[in-house]
């Protein structure tokens, strides 16, 4: 009879019944995730190495979702923004400390987000080390980052020494270099209609397995309840005013 496999090699990770305490824990996540199912492995690998070679292709070169405002009016509302920060660091002391900040700065943010006028939800959340800010305005990102400087920019500056290579401060000295970094740690957000990503149909499942290898967090899908509708009309409609 052959030796039977250690817990640490990939077979005993693959056939380990779920919920199993594997040593390992990072390891052993990772090959659940891709390999449990033998028959896979094939498919992933080779999956893996297609979008890699593709992500360096001249062609894929474009390949991206940016931000751009719609022609029509009611594409610009309820446009969710998802920020995903890496804590400089992540330990308990650490995270504390930026919730004091925050809940000492917490009428200041409110009142700031009520003068934007656009913002229908907004959030901030720890993730596994990650300091994630939600949220879900009208109008088009780079005016909605604007307001935001203008009306809890000082906020924000304190919020950013928590973070890993944060942008320079003041942000309202530096406005479009705080554009730049917002837009390069805003998720990315899969488009309603696939043709958005590439209206080259022979080369849409190529373009989307790209977008999936550069970017490890990602928007797939959002519900809205009452679509298109700004701010300002719902909190009317409802007589809540300003």
């Amino acid at each position: 009879m052959g030796r039977k496999p250690s817990l640490e090699s990939p077979l005993a990770l693959c056939s380990a019944p779920m919920g199993a305490a594997v040593p390992g824990q990072s390891v052993y996540d990772r090959w659940r995730s891709y390999f449990c199912d033998p028959k896979q492995l094939p498919q992933v690998l080779v999956g893996s190495l297609l979008a890699r070679y593709w992500s360096h292709q001249p062609s894929e070169a474009g390949v991206g979702l940016p931000h751009s405002p719609s022609l029509a009016p009611s594409d610009n509302l309820q446009t969710p923004m998802n920020l995903v920060m890496p804590l400089r660091y992540p330990h308990a002391a650490y995270r504390a400390q930026f919730g004091k900040l925050l809940f000492n700065a917490a009428d200041e943010v409110l009142s700031g987000l009520n003068n934007v006028g656009t913002v229908h939800f907004a959030r901030f959340d720890i993730i596994q080390g990650n300091l994630c800010m939600f949220s879900v305005y009208d109008g088009d990102f780079q005016g909605y980052i604007r307001d935001f400087i203008g009306t809890i920019g000082g906020v924000f500056d304190g919020l950013m020494t928590f973070v890993k290579e944060p942008p320079r401060a003041p942000c309202g000295e530096y406005v479009d270099e705080f554009i730049e970094w917002v837009h390069g740690h805003d998720m990315l957000q899969m488009p309603e209609w696939p043709t958005d990503i590439s209206d080259d149909l022979p080369a849409l499942q190529r373009s989307t397995l790209v977008l999936f290898d550069r970017n490890a967090n990602m928007q797939m899908g959002m519900y809205h309840g009452y679509p298109g509708y700004s701010v300002a009309q719902i909190r009317n409609g409802l007589g809540i005013g300003w």
